[in-house]
């Protein structure tokens, strides 16, 4: 039903802005409710417990994030561009996302309980495709061959999030400034050295 999916939708935006203003342990289910126009037993309705609905804000937004990555990963570029799309899709999604990178965050500060269990079957989906790219890279002598994938996404990763934690990280400049450095530094590190 229609009204299902939309008071469903409304109560993860609401929880989504809360849980990145306050993390989970400061948001409160009253609240989300209040904001997402339903009675909060709609929210353990649909989602069990206020941990349930925190995983299906994560789960929402690491696959939208995986996504942006896949979808550049299959672009018909050359193998350096493809990785270099990589990284700016994922800085542009973290741009128009702006409680994702707020999200990890508090993830960071709580212990990262919930995020590894979201992100172990997220990384489990992208790191074939990267694998395959990187591989491919190796194998046409485009990439070293003592690449270590889980480094460079990890290194993706957190050099893209820090930008959008601090305090104007849509200042007009900074932002491309920032993605071409960090471009052009994970491409040097992956590229053979000469």
């Amino acid at each position: 039903m229609s009204w299902e999916k939309d008071s469903r939708e409304r109560i993860l935006a609401a929880a989504e802005e809360l849980f990145a203003a306050r993390g989970i342990e400061g948001a409160r289910v009253d609240e989300i409710a209040r904001r997402a126009g339903v009675n909060k037993r709609m929210i353990y309705h649909y989602f069990g417990s206020k941990e349930g609905l925190y995983r299906s804000v994560l789960e929402a937004n690491h696959a939208r994030a995986l996504e942006a990555g896949r979808s550049a990963l299959r672009r018909p570029l050359g193998l350096q561009e493809r990785v270099a799309e990589a990284i700016r899709s994922y800085f542009h999604f973290l741009a128009r996302h702006p409680n994702y990178p707020r999200l990890m965050a508090w993830e960071a500060l709580q212990g990262g309980e919930h995020a590894r269990q979201v992100l172990a079957q997220l990384r489990r989906d992208l790191l074939p495709e990267l694998r395959e790219v990187l591989e491919e890279g190796v194998r046409e002598g485009a990439f070293r061959a003592d690449l270590d994938l889980e480094q460079v996404l990890a290194t993706v990763i957190t050099l893209c999030s820090a930008h959008f934690s601090g305090r104007d990280p849509l200042e007009p400049g900074k932002a491309e400034e920032r993605l071409k450095h960090i471009t052009e530094l994970v491409l040097r590190y992956v590229s053979p050295t000469k």
